[in-house]
């Protein structure tokens, strides 16, 4: 008895050492061995306890696979626990999910115009059962908007539907994860979602005709590759060679001009709870280079008090054709130069119980001459607020304003278990000007309330923006807008 228990406490402690092995590589040979030594119909209690043992033991793997980022029971692809801002984890046989978003919004500039978009965005999206490693998914998306108006600022199209992912998916071991064909992508400067992962809650998504790989070298060390040649941006339908640029903006003058579409190499650590980083080399065909960093720490320094601190950098120069060395900006014949742009940021957080109270900061500079005298571009955040610079709120972004500087003041209070979260901010932008009708100075405020309806997969989630610039560049507004979401 002694050595069958001795035997199973040194094979559940390899396992707690080596948590990301599959149960077809742990061998139970012991178990069988112990009952094969009885002839006797009955077992005996010992026979029990050590099958349960071997039981246990494959529960417990089973459950820290889930666990890990590449995982069979880790859906990936699943646009909804995505944009919910949560991982899909389930059996291994295969899964789905529906979800519908409501939405209301209306921007209403002081100067008198009035744009309402209401909006239906129904998703579904599956993933089949592995078979040798293989598996088959997709998606589909509907957006109807009942309302339009069709005042600047909003599209001509009433409403959308799209197959938004079609991909075949294979997995090695909980190492490798390769998928290929219309595909999600979320990396800090390429991303599928029209919202921060899990920030607005709503459906929708843009998706990527690409190739992803995923390689998990170390438990702390994913490895993360991209090639795409073309995006779906709504209110597109399939995909192009063209970025949210080509739709307006300070970059309108490129028209329908195609680009071959980003590129990506990053690295994700996370050697310890308390610090994380990001390394990430991006290639925006025909527009720039970039290396983007991004470090977090958290410090405990009482209980239920602790710091969050963080540091961001990135640089980018011209790429390809350099297309910004082509067109001019709003108002001017000369190119808009090409891309020699810096930027450094920085974030401190203070955390009391179940609030959080943060101030942030962001610099962006670079030569004289060169587009927006060291602005940057981000061809597949444009527009979007999704960048992850530490001062960007709901509607405004220093990475699209130009170069200059920005601040942001930010307090969150959870209340009722976590179900219900209030959030206020406010960020001011000092840009540099380089053409007449770029904005010098913007102020915005934000208010929002996300509110998790206990035990059903629904939520709501309403926010107001206040936005205050000069008339010339469309001056004060004010946004109110609220989503209903369930998934099933």
């Amino acid at each position: 008895m002694f050595n069958i228990v001795s035997r199973k406490l040194v094979l559940a402690l390899t396992l707690s050492t080596a948590p990301f092995v599959y149960a077809s590589e742990i061998s139970y040979e012991d178990n069988e061995s112990e009952v094969r030594t009885s002839d006797d119909a009955d077992k005996t209690r010992d026979d029990y306890f050590d099958n349960d043992v071997g039981v246990l033991i494959e529960e417990e793997e089973i459950k820290q696979l889930k666990q890990s980022y590449i995982s069979p029971y880790n859906y990936l692809q699943d646009p909804i626990a995505l944009n919910m801002g949560s991982s899909a984890k389930a059996e291994s046989t295969g899964t789905f999910h529906l979800g519908t978003s409501f939405i209301a919004g209306m921007n209403s500039p002081m100067n008198g115009q009035n744009t309402a978009i209401n909006t239906n965005v129904v998703q579904v999206w599956g993933q089949t059962e592995r078979f040798g490693g293989f598996a088959l998914g997709g998606a589909g998306t509907a957006v109807v908007n009942f309302r339009q108006i069709g005042q600047p600022n909003t599209f001509s199209t009433t409403s959308v539907f799209s197959p938004s992912q079609a991909y075949v998916d294979y997995q090695y071991s909980n190492k490798l994860d390769v998928v290929a064909g219309n595909i999600l992508i979320s990396t800090p400067w390429v991303t599928s979602f029209g919202s921060n992962p899990g920030g607005t809650y709503a459906m929708g998504n843009n998706s990527y005709q690409a190739a992803l790989v995923n390689i998990q070298a170390l438990p702390s060390l994913l490895i993360t590759g991209f090639s795409a040649w073309n995006y779906t941006q709504y209110p597109n339908n399939w995909g192009n060679q063209q970025t949210y640029y080509n739709n307006g903006g300070v970059l309108a003058s490129i028209g329908s001009t195609p680009t071959n579409g980003p590129s990506g190499l990053g690295l994700t650590w996370n050697p310890v709870d308390s610090y994380s980083g990001q390394l990430w080399l991006y290639n925006f065909a025909d527009y720039a280079k970039m290396i983007y960093a991004d470090n977090s720490y958290h410090v405990d320094v009482a209980s239920k008090v602790s710091f969050d601190f963080g540091l961001q950098g990135f640089m980018q120069s011209s790429s390809g054709s350099e297309i910004t060395n082509q067109f001019p900006l709003p108002g001017q014949t000369t190119p808009a130069g090409v891309i020699a742009s810096n930027g450094v940021g920085g974030r401190i957080a203070l955390n009391v119980a179940n609030n959080t109270t943060s101030i942030s900061y962001n610099n962006i500079f670079g030569s004289s001459g060169s587009f927006l005298n060291g602005g940057m571009v981000t061809p597949y955040t444009y527009g979007m607020e999704v960048d992850p610079l530490y001062t960007t709120p709901a509607l405004t972004s220093l990475a699209e304003l130009g170069s200059g500087y920005a601040y942001t003041l930010r307090n969150s209070t959870s209340f009722m278990d976590n179900s219900l979260k209030f959030n206020l901010s406010m960020s001011q932008f000092f840009v540099n000007q380089v053409y007449v009708g770029q904005a010098t100075a913007v102020t915005e405020y934000d208010a929002s309330l996300l509110y998790r309806i206990p035990h059903t997969n629904m939520n709501v989630w309403t926010r107001l923006v206040y936005l205050e610039q000069a008339e010339d560049v469309g001056g004060n507004m004010l946004q109110p807008r609220i989503i209903f979401n369930w998934t099933y």
